[in-house]
């Protein structure tokens, strides 16, 4: 008894799987092998492809091998492309964590992540986890999925595109920074007013040593600052998520 294997799903399963596999190693959440193992993004990566393969079209399968290497490379050049859109603009929340980080003196002591073994900020670093936590606990996880299958049935993404992805990741960038100075921005303010009225109370009275509170206080109210600022983050993450997927959208050229 034969075993009968339709080719042209089998060549759909394959190209979606190559864009999903770059697109999870480019994801935020996905791409620390010291956090997820491989095998279980190959597994997820197999599971979207599965579920993407149907509705590529068959008169936009390669037909012969020099094709299908093509096929493959520009699959994983679109998935690492989308992946990197994703995560730039969910990176504004580790960027807010990391300007109060240089702002509060919390990046005086090196703080090492044990996952990846680089020194990291502190507060940085919190805010990159809870807004992951909060990415999967309000399900924005699933309209970033449903983009990114979206993806198959928008144009292809080839060559010519790459003028889109310049002016996307410009855009990005110039998001990301807006973003994340709107989050930090009220805490920044706080504590620039609290460095001046140290410094005016300095003036006044010189005989007090002011400066040996002023790293403890400052400390202290970027800790309680941070406390009250995440709670905004669902309001953020949600118009992140949504930027997010305008953003895949138009590396395909739809607005």
């Amino acid at each position: 008894m034969g075993l009968s294997v339709n080719a042209t799903w089998l060549i759909a399963f394959l190209l979606a799987f190559v864009r999903a596999g770059a697109w999870m190693i480019a994801m935020p959440a996905f791409s620390d092998i010291k956090v997820i193992p491989p095998i279980a993004v190959a597994c997820s990566a197999a599971g979207l492809a599965i579920l993407a393969a149907p509705t590529i079209p068959a008169s936009a399968l390669p037909v012969d091998t020099p094709g299908l290497i093509g096929a493959i490379l520009l699959q994983a050049l679109t998935g690492a492309a989308m992946g990197f859109v994703v995560n730039l603009i969910l990176q504004a929340f580790t960027a807010a964590g990391s300007v109060l980080d240089l702002a509060g003196g919390l990046n005086l002591p090196g703080a090492v992540d044990p996952l990846s073994t680089n020194q990291t900020p502190m507060v940085g670093q919190f805010y990159q986890q809870v807004a992951l936590l909060l990415l999967f606990g309000t399900g924005g996880y699933l309209e970033i999925v449903a983009g990114f299958l979206h993806s198959f049935k928008l144009q292809s993404f080839d060559l010519g595109s790459l003028h889109l992805l310049a002016v996307v990741l410009t855009a990005d960038l110039a998001t990301l920074w807006t973003s994340a100075l709107e989050m930090a921005g009220p805490v920044l303010l706080v504590l620039f007013t609290t460095q001046v009225a140290l410094a005016l109370l300095s003036r006044a009275a010189p005989q007090l040593n002011v400066w040996q509170l002023g790293m403890p206080l400052q400390i202290f109210l970027t800790l309680s600052l941070v406390a009250v600022a995440i709670t905004v983050f669902p309001a953020y993450l949600t118009g992140a998520v949504s930027h997010a997927v305008n953003d895949v959208g138009a590396l395909f050229g739809a607005h």
